[in-house]
């Protein structure tokens, strides 16, 4: 079906293949994820703001409007909503204080926690019908790259 994609691989190649393996795998956990955002009273939106924010620790309401190609109006009504509702805090910045940061609560937190889990516990699970010898060459592989990349520290 793929036969485009056989060996060599070129870098392209891997791309497609990693599309295709990451659609899988995020595709399976779609709907406990979406479960969640309905008990956490979350949009996906909201969800995506908050991972930015925490992998930012703190940033701007116009960089999150600038990452989440919103307009600032939009965002900045967001961020309303999330400060209320307890997951996010604003501060000025210290370098300028007409400026605001906003950044996560421990409740934002454990929320963005919650939801990596969700996808990780679904990911995993799939992963798992691999066979044993399958699941550790790619194991090695992804590992591989995460060196490579500096994501990992090397024991």
């Amino acid at each position: 079906m793929y036969h485009e994609l056989d060996p060599p691989y070129t870098a392209e190649q891997v791309a497609k293949l990693f599309n295709l393996v990451h659609s899988e795998l995020m595709g399976q956990s779609m709907e406990t994820l979406l479960q969640f955002l309905q008990r956490s009273n979350l949009s996906m939106p909201r969800l995506v703001s908050l991972m930015y924010i925490q992998r930012q620790r703190a940033t701007t309401i116009s960089s999150l409007s600038e990452h989440l190609n919103l307009t600032l109006g939009t965002t900045s009504q967001m961020i309303e909503q999330l400060v209320q509702d307890g997951l996010v805090e604003r501060s000025e910045a210290p370098h300028d204080r007409r400026q605001k940061l906003v950044s996560l609560t421990a409740t934002g937190e454990a929320i963005v926690a919650e939801a990596r889990q969700i996808r990780l516990h679904e990911a995993s699970r799939h992963l798992s019908r691999l066979p044993p010898a399958l699941l550790a060459q790619l194991g090695q592989a992804l590992h591989a790259a995460c060196r490579e990349w500096n994501l990992v520290t090397t024991t």
